[in-house]
């Protein structure tokens, strides 16, 4: 299977087999952290397989909840947001792929990021931008930070509102396992 093929495999799958937990992740019924995990996980996908494909799905799924004019300003800030967090990275980020029904450590951080922002809780969105990336230069973290801000507050200037993520729940997801597969942490 070709590097592409598993970035098409990925935004195609939907089924229970993607994920060793099964069920449903209720955190991912609601529409703000939907968005916000699929933006993630297709234009992480299309950064690492090299194929457009995955950010024209993320497009798709953006214009078509928010409607063409509210997705545009999304993945603007999605796409800067997701650069930052890449190049400020000094380990690998995983990721579940784009339909997955469960989210992993790092997707937590990611969402854990961009609630903190949306809600001033500059602290806890500086904790989970140093679990997401392993980052330790404050200029690096400064570099997510901003990015964050940019896309929570777009977010939520089009009704986007994430569900308030505590400093205690970031270091609860932070203390789960990072070997191996992504580890479900629902």
């Amino acid at each position: 299977m070709t590097k592409r093929d598993a970035a098409r495999a990925g935004l195609a799958a939907g089924s229970r087999r993607d994920c060793p937990a099964g069920g449903t992740c209720q955190l991912l019924a609601r529409q703000p952290e939907r968005l916000v995990v699929t933006g993630f996980r297709c234009w992480m996908a299309g950064y690492e397989f090299g194929d457009i494909d995955c950010w024209e799905h993320a497009w798709r799924v953006f214009s078509n909840e928010l409607g063409a004019r509210d997705g545009r300003t999304a993945v603007t800030d999605l796409q800067f947001w997701v650069r930052a967090i890449r190049q400020s990275s000094q380990r690998p980020i995983r990721c579940f792929p784009a339909c997955c029904r469960h989210v992993c450590r790092d997707e937590c951080m990611a969402l854990s990021a961009i609630s903190a922002m949306q809600n001033d809780e500059n602290g806890t969105a500086h904790m989970a931008a140093h679990y997401l990336t392993g980052a330790e230069s404050h200029i690096a973290i400064g570099h997510v930070i901003d990015a964050s801000r940019d896309f929570a507050h777009t977010l939520a200037g089009i009704g986007q509102h994430l569900v308030a993520v505590t400093p205690e729940v970031v270091e609860d997801i932070a203390s789960r396992d990072e070997a191996g597969p992504p580890p479900v942490v629902h």
